[in-house]
């Protein structure tokens, strides 16, 4: 309880700071005495009896009650005038508004104009074209995220829901949005079908829907032309930079970007075979297009990953900086190209300069989730807690299904000594690490980390289980190693946890300055044998 909440005249004055009270005063003062010292000079020069004066005088009081009141009682912003929402008393004195009454008002009001982008059904009859049908709705959800008009559910919140027999209403609960665009595609040989529609889900009635039978060289024409549409439906007014960003095509070339979508399938599976699989493909992409920008970040990202989690050597180091550079070269007003230097300068050390790849990608997309999650693990890794809690927050916001930033932020806040807000945390990343695994039950990651929140939150049992099927996805993986030792070093078993990361540092983690900096690993520190294991790596 602050020194407010005992001290009605501190209340008073918030509120009439609040509702802006106060600024009507000082202007109706300074308006009220213009119009007396006009009047009482203007007035008598007419003719005027004596008494109009003091009319005048009398009226400007009277509106002086008259316009306090009504400044206490209703508010004109940008949808017009509006009663004054009201607070309840102790509310901190402070000129920001409440985060969370702001962050209500805020889906209050665009909530007509917010949407879930839907995984596209897979109607080719062959599995292998998975990748394709995700990569065009994923494209279609980028493209949508540019404008800042328009509130977009982050992909794995939407993609959380891929096979699943949709309930248009409880999913658009679950994601807080009032549209749904879903769809289908179907690829033969050069040519493709994509079916698109959009659900007003109040009424579970279609706004548009189009169906397009194109060759596979207008696949983008065919993402542009749905993106455009759904703008449409919604009322959507752009600029005419919202435009730009909405025709953007960061490739024409169909195989290209065909090699790309394989490629960022095989990135999202976080392993290190899948790293190394992926950067083929990126680069096949590239031998292609060699001016595909989002290629080159591909391929960044996947050696900056592989340098974390599995192969932590200065070739990977180097071939991340190498591969983002060029990124950046090629479109510097890609905000991904910018995030993916951030993550290669930030393996290196290079802190400072990553902030500035962070801050400009932030700037460029607000809504791009891996820029403020990149930003925050960067900041993990230097010991930088405070920030990186408030980073992994951000992210979390921007990506309410995601199970990872939670996670971290469940970690910092912990070593800041704020255990509440580290439970809250940790709870919320098991409970979307569960929910991801009833959709991908093999998904080691989500089941490694989810296993230490359940640790926090103290559910021991539940966490060895979960730790434990980790490993039997893949016991030879790093990253599943270190990350099931971190959990059994939360749990106080050290001997266990100090065997499992001599292993992931046998298969090649080798990421110094995060392993140096996670408080996961806090019960090993004064134990001579992770001394060792960590003066094995350079």
């Amino acid at each position: 309880m602050t020194e407010q909440d005992n001290n009605p005249l501190a209340n008073l004055w918030h509120e009439l700071r609040r509702r802006r009270v106060i600024r009507v005063i000082v202007l109706y003062a300074i308006a009220g005495w213009v119009v007396i010292e006009v009047s009482s000079t203007v007035l008598p020069n007419l003719n005027l009896p004596a008494w109009t004066v003091t009319l005048v005088t009398v009226l400007v009081v009277l509106g002086f009650f008259l316009a306090v009141t009504l400044a206490w009682a209703f508010d004109i912003g940008p949808g017009g005038l509006h009663k004054t929402s009201k607070h309840g008393t102790g509310q901190a004195s402070s000129d920001k508004p409440d985060t969370a009454q702001t962050q209500k008002r805020s889906l209050d009001t665009d909530q007509h104009r917010s949407i879930a982008v839907l995984p596209f059904v897979n109607m080719s009859g062959d599995e292998e074209n998975e990748y394709f049908s995700d990569g065009v709705a994923e494209e279609i959800l980028n493209l949508l995220t540019r404008l800042p008009q328009l509130r977009v559910s982050s992909r794995s919140s939407s993609f959380a829901y891929k096979g699943e027999q949709i309930n248009v209403k409880k999913v658009a609960e679950d994601l807080g949005v009032s549209t749904l665009l879903e769809g289908s595609v179907r690829r033969a040989g050069k040519r493709v079908r994509i079916t698109a529609q959009l659900i007003d889900t109040a009424t579970d009635s279609h706004l548009w829907s189009e169906t397009y039978d194109r060759e596979m060289k207008d696949v983008f024409e065919i993402q542009d032309d749905i993106s455009q549409s759904i703008v449409d439906a919604l009322k959507v007014t752009l600029t005419p930079r919202d435009r730009r960003a909405l025709q953007y095509v960061a490739t024409s070339d169909a195989q290209a970007y065909d090699y790309y979508l394989r490629g960022r399938k095989y990135f999202y599976a976080m392993t290190k075979r899948a790293f190394h699989h992926a950067v083929k493909l990126y680069r096949q992409a590239i031998a292609e297009d060699p001016s595909y920008a989002l290629a080159y970040a591909g391929i960044a990202d996947a050696h900056s990953f592989l340098y974390m989690y599995g192969d932590s050597t200065p070739a990977n180091a180097g071939k991340a900086q190498e591969a983002s550079n060029r990124a950046v070269e090629l479109d510097p007003d890609s905000a991904e190209a910018h995030a993916s230097r951030g993550i290669a300068l930030s393996i290196s050390k290079r802190y400072d300069e990553a902030q500035e790849e962070f801050e400009a990608a932030i700037k460029l997309n607000p809504k791009l989730f891996e820029a403020h999650y990149f930003y925050a693990r960067d900041c993990y890794a230097q010991g930088k807690f405070e920030r990186a809690a408030e980073l992994f927050s951000v992210a979390s916001s921007v990506n309410p299904g995601d199970y990872q930033s939670p996670t971290f932020e469940a970690s910092a806040l912990k070593d800041l000594g704020r255990t509440e807000e580290a439970n809250a945390a940790a709870f919320r990343a098991y409970v979307a690490a569960e929910k991801h695994l009833e959709l991908h039950p093999d998904d080691a990651r989500a089941m490694y980390l989810g296993a230490s929140c359940l640790v926090q939150i103290g559910e021991y049992e539940k966490a060895r289980v979960w730790a434990d099927r980790a490993l039997d996805t893949d016991r030879h993986e790093p990253a599943v190693l270190y990350n099931v030792a971190c959990a059994y070093s939360l749990m106080g078993e050290n001997d266990h946890a100090i065997e499992l990361l001599g292993e992931a540092i046998n298969n090649g983690f080798g990421y110094r300055a995060w392993l140096e900096n996670d408080n996961t690993l806090e019960g090993l520190r004064e134990d001579p044998r992770f001394h060792a294991l960590v003066e094995r790596l350079d």
